[in-house]
């Protein structure tokens, strides 16, 4: 979908994806949710034109998008605060617990 940036978008950042690389008065080639997003928000408009547009590689939003993401958005595959991985812990027998008389 080919559309004009007529106004720049109010929030910076969307699913991870960065808005406040679109400049305003250019075209762009976008995807058709981004697209309904820009013209629903009424951040751009419709072009009909054979002309080619400016595009930007996915590579480069998402890095520069990874550059502002939160720090609990990282996966860890168990928490920090655990002395030994999943696998040993299997490995361990149970202790019998002492109880009183």
């Amino acid at each position: 979908m080919r559309i004009r940036i007529i106004q720049r978008p109010s929030v910076a950042c969307i699913d991870g994806l960065r808005l406040d690389v679109f400049e305003v008065g250019r075209q762009y080639e976008v995807g058709n949710m981004l697209g309904a997003l820009m013209l629903s928000e009424q951040w751009a408009e419709p072009v009909a034109s054979d002309e080619p547009a400016l595009i930007i590689p996915l590579g480069e939003v998402i890095a520069a998008g990874d550059q502002q993401s939160p720090r609990n958005l990282i996966r860890e595959t168990f928490p920090p605060s655990s002395d030994a991985t999943p696998s040993s812990a299997l490995d361990r027998r149970r202790r019998a617990r002492n109880r009183p008389a």
